[in-house]
């Protein structure tokens, strides 16, 4: 029978499988929160599920990721922002009827969907406390227009948000949603319409409008062109629907019994279309490698040159130059901590090195005492190495590896200036989808569960006896287009876990910096979903448990404390100073 935290991982890679699908970029991030579901760039927050939700409140927890994702598929900011003003109290209204837009696009796209986001919303209204705040009001024009847009009966908790909203509207309620339903393609001329109606309820001040004059016009245009466009876009919506339809049968296919029997007798057949293959994880036991012939541990400086190098090293110069102060502050906290670990103890009664002053009395008074020397015992008490471990994945494209370039720039600086030595890593794929590995597994007659299948690239930026000024130009390439690729984080923590082992230093510490799951899509395209996932939590378990190199993971733009016991989460660049300075100098507090 599946344990259940092994089922809600498969959930939450179907989950984020989905998504992808509605919302049509391939890049979208999935991260999980006690609360507050939102959107935060190219990342989707969602609440943390449990066995209790996945088995009480499956189409609710479906719908709320259904919502999200399809503000990636109809939602321009761009456009959006052109609207927004000084006025709080009508963004929230523009904002909510804007959501209501999409969720009504989405409805009228995939069934599914709608079916989802009708029941979320009965369940949301039996919980909302009617009164007189600004909330409320929000609410009622949320609430109503989703029900007039669709013509859907929200049940008796939506019947007093349509007396409030017909009372603010009062002749022009049937008419103002009858032209907000005409204008469900066209983002622009709906939120035009909003405004018009908010302003003649004197809900807008129209001296407040922010106008924003910079708008770059070809983005415009292509937002136009994106709304022309939207309904040749059906037939690909309907065969995404189909597609996904397909998926949803094989999936409820593959559920057995026993995991029926875990997840409660009321669970039925129009739950189960979100659900993994379930019977793919008996094939999880053994870890495999199809070919590691065409794997490789690369210096950095071989994979760029030096001219090249040094120009990429500038530009993270240009982004580190603000840093300088922190390094400082950060290398004289870290200093202290290692000074008070120290064990320093003096050898008395020697015939050469400091004069012993707390026995001159002896000899003043009997000045046939001879003078007594001390000297202190050097202790090699800075006896620690440090490894970096950098995921350079697509995925951290951007934002992200610039993040991730700071941290190890800042780090290692501080930790030379400490006298610590340090080595900096990272793990990518030699190709996308597959290299020669996958070729070699394809002329073998592609035999069934082949295990890893692709080729590994492990570079070295810099070897712990490496000092850093011949060594940081190599972190320039991190910021190179063509590096980074796929990841497999569990052969890459493995490797970097056996060099620390080789190491002398009686304190080994292995920091991650990475931002989130390990995906390779040619092994995971012939193995389960979690196959890498797996092999990751158990290297990771082997490694806390053995104790031998502390394992701490920082997370970029991702919670990533779902792996590891010990992680800190750096969602900005702006948040880097206070997270190295308040949690990574931690690592070295006195035991």
């Amino acid at each position: 029978m599946l344990k259940n935290d092994e089922f809600l991982e498969e959930f939450k890679k179907s989950i984020s499988v989905t998504i992808k699908s509605i919302g049509k970029v391939d890049d979208i991030e999935i991260n999980y929160v006690t609360e507050n579901p939102s959107v935060a760039g190219n990342t989707i927050n969602l609440t943390e599920p449990n066995i209790e939700s996945v088995k009480n409140n499956l189409n609710y927890l479906r719908a709320e990721a259904d919502a999200l994702a399809l503000e990636f598929r109809f939602h321009s900011k761009k456009i959006h922002q052109n609207f927004i003003n000084n006025d709080v109290l009508s963004n929230e209204i523009l904002s909510a009827l804007e959501q209501t837009r999409i969720e009504v696009k989405g409805s009228n796209d995939f069934k599914g969907i709608k079916k989802n986001l009708n029941n979320k919303h009965i369940q949301d209204l039996t919980k909302k406390k009617i009164d007189k705040s600004k909330d409320t009001l929000v609410n009622a024009f949320r609430y109503v227009s989703y029900s007039e847009l669709l013509d859907q009966d929200l049940g008796d908790g939506n019947l007093k948000y349509k007396e409030i909203i017909k009372e603010k509207l009062k002749n022009n309620y049937r008419s103002f949603f009858d032209e907000l339903k005409t204008k469900i393609d066209n983002q622009e001329e709906y939120s035009t319409k909003i405004l018009e109606q908010l302003e003649e309820l004197g809900l807008l001040n129209k001296s407040n409008n922010i106008q924003n004059d910079e708008i770059d016009e070809q983005e415009t245009e292509d937002d136009h062109q994106n709304n022309e466009n939207e309904s040749e876009n059906n037939d690909e919506n309907s065969e995404a629907n189909i597609e996904m339809q397909a998926n949803e049968t094989n999936i409820e296919q593959s559920v057995s019994t026993e995991e029926n029997d875990e997840l409660g007798e009321d669970s039925s057949d129009s739950e189960l279309d979100y659900f993994p293959k379930i019977e793919s994880l008996e094939k999880l036991e053994i870890y495999k490698i199809y070919n590691n012939s065409f794997d490789e541990i690369i210096n950095a400086e071989d994979l760029c040159d030096l001219q090249e190098l040094e120009k990429l090293r500038r530009n993270l110069d240009q982004q580190v130059f603000s840093f300088q102060p922190l390094i400082v502050k950060f290398a004289n906290r870290l200093q202290r901590k290692l000074l008070a670990q120290q064990n320093r103890h003096w050898d008395f009664n020697m015939e050469e090195g400091y004069l012993d002053t707390s026995r001159l009395a002896k000899i003043i008074a009997n000045p046939n005492n001879k003078l007594s020397y001390k000297i202190e015992k050097e202790i090699e008490f800075k006896d620690t190495i440090v490894s970096l471990l950098i995921d350079n994945s697509g995925s951290m494209r951007g934002r992200p590896i610039t993040v991730a370039a700071l941290c190890s720039d800042i780090l290692a600086k501080t930790l030379e200036r400490c006298l610590i030595k340090s080595e900096i890593l990272g793990f990518t794929t030699k190709a996308w989808k597959g290299g020669k590995s996958r070729e070699n597994w394809i002329k073998n007659g592609k035999p069934s569960n082949p295990g890893r299948l692709n080729d590994l690239r492990h570079i070295v930026y810099k070897s712990a006896d490496a000092p850093w000024r011949r060594s940081k130009k190599n972190l320039g390439l991190l910021l190179k287009e063509g590096i980074l690729k796929e990841n497999v984080d569990g052969e890459a923590l493995s490797w970097a876990y056996k060099r620390l082992l080789t190491r002398q230093e009686k304190r080994k510490v292995l920091v991650v910096i990475s931002d989130g799951a390990p995906v390779d899509d040619s092994t995971l395209s012939v193995n389960p979903g979690n196959y890498l996932e797996k092999n990751l939590r158990d290297i990771i378990n082997n490694i806390e448990n053995n104790k031998d190199v502390e394992l701490i993971a920082i997370g970029i733009g991702h919670d990533v404390s779902r792996y590891y016991s010990k992680a800190v989460t750096i969602m900005d660049v702006d948040q880097l100073g206070e997270v190295l300075l308040n949690q990574l100098s931690n690592i070295f507090s006195v035991k």
